[in-house]
């Protein structure tokens, strides 16, 4: 089962493939904490120290209650609905990559041939193409349709991010404090 006979490792085009989704999901993931931290109004570097410690589901679940906070409490007065509706639109495609990214991560992989490659959960059962979520046949253009994807949704987010107000950090830094206590003085 396993990719270490010449006859089921992936080739350089298939190793390649995987690696560039296992980048993309990096730096989608990286962004999803950056678009959380402007939906909360908190700055980027203080709103790692809250979603670094998530899941990217549990990422994908805050930044949707912020969006309904938005809605609701602020009635899309900082978040229009457009901009809300592109958000939601870009959070399912993160969903449909995070899942791919997961099964890219944690299946054991072989070369069916030169242009697919099969991945299996080894649970205690056979691998079978034909049990759904057991395992998987991925072709080559799959792999690439993948890369395109993720890279779209990085570009789309880092655009969606210029959008969205950015708190800055050196506006904290700035702030009055008292001397003992180093909190801001109102």
């Amino acid at each position: 089962m396993l990719n270490h006979t010449k006859y089921s490792d992936l080739t350089s085009e298939q190793y390649e493939l995987l690696g560039k989704a296992f980048v993309e999901w990096s730096n989608i993931e990286f962004l999803l904490g950056v678009l959380l931290s402007r939906l909360l109004f908190t700055p980027e570097f203080l709103g790692r120290t809250y979603s670094d410690e998530m899941t990217a589901v549990g990422l994908e679940s805050a930044i949707r209650n912020a969006l309904e906070i938005h809605r609701n409490r602020y009635r899309s007065s900082v978040i229009s609905s457009e901009l809300d509706e592109r958000i939601m639109q870009l959070m399912a495609t993160a969903a449909t990559c995070r899942v791919r990214r997961n099964r890219f991560a944690h299946f054991s992989w072989m070369r069916r041939n030169d242009g697919e490659i099969f991945g299996a959960k080894m649970s205690g059962r056979l691998p079978s193409p034909n049990r759904n979520g057991e395992s998987v046949i991925v072709s080559l253009e799959e792999l690439k349709d993948n890369h395109v994807t993720a890279h779209r949704l990085v570009d789309d987010l880092r655009s969606l991010l210029g959008q969205l107000p950015k708190i800055e950090e050196e506006r904290n830094l700035k702030l009055p404090r008292s001397e003992s206590t180093g909190v801001k003085i109102d």
